[in-house]
């Protein structure tokens, strides 16, 4: 949604009827922005329900959370924070204080407090579903789930990077949780043993991943803590990354793999295989299936796989990301995914007949359904990405990564009548550019994609304004949809040519922020 047009609903429709919205879904930063400038708004709204914040600013966090306290209906919600937070624990604790939040799902980047939340025999959440997409500290689990006894749900990505050693804690009881999923980083098998004896020896369901940690891979542990500490366990989902060094073989560790053939499993109708792989180092992922219940999945070589359970090309009907690593796998796969609707292709595309590549595509996965497309790898000819993209008309997203684009490639491509189809009929509204983009290359897409309301790429210096001004040219029919604009990895440098170059052009509406999270993490957003 422009900026005009936005204020216009705000006023006319979202402030008029503040006292009867029971859903709220704040995506863009700038309109973010715009109705936080005065949080105490949010007060107002008195029906609200569930609430939706992505890529909110840290600075507006606390304040925003004191006025939600106040909402007596707000029983959902999520927030993303797009910059680091200075303390987590005060945004969690504010949190706990909404009186009838059941949902809550948190995205909070703060990466040098080491002070975790105390725990708590007074103050309590009503919050049964617990998301935490940041990373947590080993030693800040216990404080955390002392907030929430009535926990139903968590799902929460934990890491022991600093080697803490984790603090058994018997006052906590969570007697109601049944469900647990858990992405496990830097954390050994010692201390995933402790947390799960300690504070997770009533649930029913389990899902573990973790990379590059062999010791989830024993077998005969993770029977015992199975027997003898998870008595009540229905479902067990696991998935193993491993990468050999480059002294080793990754045939020297599948031993560990075969040993889930036994008894134990197949009587539970737990069933598993791993494929290896190689990606500058050999590697091997392994697995559980029958049902396969996770909303990605790779495709890797289908030669390379092994199955602890015979039978035929299947579907998988969870799976809604689909990535293939070469092109054969999708040739081999004995999959395919009818609810598929992303695909990312990591491998170096090739000139394919059409026929041939519609069939083989629609083999595993429906193109007509996909709405996002990601391609991550070398082409030698972006045609061929085009004849894909026509195959897939209701994509809406479209990410480039690693593509090489020559422009004397570009101009013959133009001139193609595959071009000229795909602009007509394509419906892609947002484009995300890797490379450093030309003029000519920007040109390139904006023709292609004459829909486009959101644009993210990169730009050097000497490129900052041409492109700006080809973008902000009223008399260019092919961007009369765009409003939207973030610049990635831009300078200090190039930042300050951004801003003196809408001063000069007198470009007053353009609503500017950066965002700047380290060195490596700096965006720059624009909004008109």
């Amino acid at each position: 949604m422009s900026k005009p047009m936005f204020k216009r609903f705000y006023t006319q429709i979202i402030m008029s009827n503040k006292h009867r919205i029971k859903s709220f879904d704040l995506s863009n930063p700038f309109i973010t922005d715009y109705i936080f400038s005065s949080s105490s708004i949010l007060s107002k709204f008195i029906q609200l329900e569930n609430l939706l914040i992505h890529d909110i600013k840290s600075d507006y966090l606390n304040e925003l959370l004191i006025h939600l306290v106040s909402l007596p209906c707000l029983y959902s919600l999520v927030i993303d924070c797009i910059d680091n937070v200075t303390n987590k624990n005060i945004i969690y604790r504010q949190i706990f204080c909404i009186p009838v939040l059941k949902y809550c799902k948190l995205s909070l980047n703060e990466p040098f407090n080491l002070i975790p939340l105390p725990i708590t025999t007074t103050e309590f959440s009503p919050i049964e579903y617990l998301i935490i997409t940041n990373i947590l500290r080993v030693n800040e689990l216990n404080g955390l789930l002392s907030y929430v006894p009535q926990l139903h749900r968590l799902s929460i990505h934990l890491s022991n990077q600093l080697s803490e050693k984790y603090q058994e804690q018997y006052s906590i009881h969570l007697k109601r949780l049944k469900h647990v999923d858990l992405n496990i980083s830097n954390m050994n098998f010692n201390d995933f043993e402790l947390i799960i004896k300690n504070l997770f020896n009533q649930i029913e369901v389990l899902y573990i991943s973790s990379k590059y940690d062999l010791t989830y891979l024993d077998e005969n542990r993770l029977q015992r803590l199975i027997l003898f500490h998870l008595r009540h366990l229905r479902i067990f989902d696991i998935v193993i990354l491993y990468a050999a060094d480059w002294n080793e073989s990754i045939y020297d560790y599948t031993y560990l793999l075969d040993r889930f053939q036994s008894r134990f499993w197949f009587d539970r109708g737990w069933f598993f295989e791993y494929q290896t792989y190689y990606d500058c180092l050999e590697r091997f992922i392994f697995y559980s299936i029958n049902p396969y219940r996770r909303k990605s999945y790779t495709i890797y070589d289908g030669s390379n796989m092994k199955m602890y359970s015979s039978r035929p090309k299947h579907q998988i009907n969870s799976v809604q990301f689909v990535k293939i690593e070469e092109y054969e796998d999708i040739i081999n796969c004995k999959y395919d995914f009818p609810n598929a609707t992303e695909l990312t292709i990591l491998y170096c595309y090739e000139k394919q007949n059409q026929n041939f590549l519609l069939t083989s595509f629609n083999n595993i996965i429906p193109l007509k359904q996909l709405t996002k497309l990601v391609i991550d790898s070398y082409s030698n000819s972006f045609i061929e990405i085009i004849e894909l993209l026509l195959l897939s008309p209701n994509i809406h997203i479209f990410q480039i990564d690693l593509v090489s684009l020559e422009y004397s490639d570009l101009i013959s491509i133009e001139n193609s009548e595959t071009y000229q189809l795909l602009s007509k009929t394509n419906n892609i509204i947002q484009m995300i550019i890797m490379l450093d983009c030309t003029l000519e290359i920007i040109k390139f897409f904006i023709n292609l994609f004459p829909r486009l309301q959101y644009f993210t790429m990169r730009i050097s210096n000497d490129n900052i304004k041409p492109v700006l001004s080809l973008l902000f040219s009223k008399d260019n029919y092919n961007t009369q949809n765009l409003f939207s604009l973030c610049i990635k990895h831009m300078s200090d440098e190039e930042f300050d040519i951004l801003k003196n170059f809408i001063g000069l052009e007198k470009l007053f509406d353009v609503y500017l922020t950066r965002v700047k999270r380290d060195m490596y993490d700096d965006k720059v957003y624009l909004w008109w």
